[in-house]
């Protein structure tokens, strides 16, 4: 790195306390703002003075000051219908919140298993016997994957949601199968029924909504340092996810710093497969997640019923949580 930059969160009327990251082996680092309540109830002027306008990153949660362990709000306070009815959450008693159980009911998305859905999946290239464990689609698309690209480990394809389903409830379950950047447009009317748009999204500026997309996974999933167009709300619906940010001008420096380091010019705004495989997708795991990082921005856990605003530029990467089945929802509006 070039230039060292340290970001420190500003004081706010509340705070999550600090969380152990130690037990899953990230550092603490700086917490953002935060506003207490459902997001469906937040105060849009409070919102817009606090974080759209000044472009500062928010956590909306209904964790409260000394409840560091807690889960998702009440089901009755979650305010997009996708996370009761696409999961089923199993507490696990006296663990903490990032650690509760999501499981998918199959029961209701089990009638939409035909919609065709984008998926990324990364395997290990040299183990040709992967698809030999399992059996019926996920078998048929391993197979299919390894014959067409067998040096690839990072692939992308189109397939039935009962693909995820079936691979969700095999034991052992297929590691790293993504639904990525799944539009809400393309979904069955019912499914866009359960995702609907947050108040905040439509009033807090010109109303324009440029993107909305689902993204459901088998952990570990990854999402790479990239930054954004438009502003972003990121909402979570099952599991946890780690987020990682660093205000504009900063992660623009780790970014070319690491397209230095290995002799690539990459598009910092798309998920390229070049961001997903290979040496740009080392560099800057090592950059941003690296034990010896020296770079300081902020760090949230996004939970059940959360939702964190990510202004427009500011860079950012993602991790899951735990090993069960994580899934979000975000909006890009200005």
């Amino acid at each position: 790195m070039l230039t060292t930059i340290k970001y420190a969160s500003r004081t706010s009327k509340h705070t999550i306390p600090a969380l152990n990251y130690s037990s899953f082996g990230i550092h603490t680092l700086s917490q953002p703002d935060t506003i207490i309540g459902n997001l469906e109830a937040v105060d849009v002027e409070e919102f817009r003075s606090k974080a759209f306008l000044p472009k500062r990153p928010i956590l909306i949660t209904t964790r409260r000051e000394g409840s560091p362990n807690s889960t998702r709000s009440q089901s009755s306070e979650f305010s997009i219908p996708a996370a009761d009815k696409w999961f089923d959450v199993n507490t696990v008693e006296n663990e903490p919140f990032w650690k509760h159980q999501g499981r998918l009911p199959s029961q209701y998305l089990s009638r939409f298993r035909d919609t065709i859905l984008p998926y990324e999946l990364i395997l290990d290239p040299h183990t040709q016997s992967t698809h030999k464990k399992y059996g019926g689609e996920l078998s048929v698309m391993l197979q299919s994957l390894l014959e067409e690209s067998p040096d690839n480990s990072f692939h992308r394809f189109n397939a039935p949601l009962s693909l995820f389903l079936e691979a969700c409830q095999h034991h052992p379950r297929l590691r790293k199968l993504y639904i990525a950047q799944a539009q809400i447009v393309d979904l069955p009317k019912e499914l866009q029924d359960d995702l609907r748009t947050p108040k905040i999204v439509k009033e807090a500026g010109k109303g324009d909504i440029y993107d909305a997309n689902i993204w459901m996974g088998i952990p570990p999933t990854y999402t790479p340092l990239h930054r954004d167009p438009n502003p972003n709300l990121f909402v979570q619906l099952a599991s946890s996810k780690c987020i990682r940010l660093f205000e504009p001008g900063l992660g623009r420096s780790i970014f070319w710093t690491v397209q230095q380091q290995i002799g690539q010019n990459s598009s910092s705004t798309f998920r390229g497969e070049e961001m997903m495989e290979g040496p740009e997708r080392d560099a800057l795991d090592m950059a941003v997640w690296g034990e010896n990082t020296p770079y300081e921005g902020l760090e949230v856990i996004v939970a059940p019923g959360d939702a964190l605003f990510i202004p427009q530029g500011w860079w950012h990467s993602i991790k899951s949580v735990g090993e069960d089945v994580n899934a979000s929802v975000n909006w890009w509006f200005r």
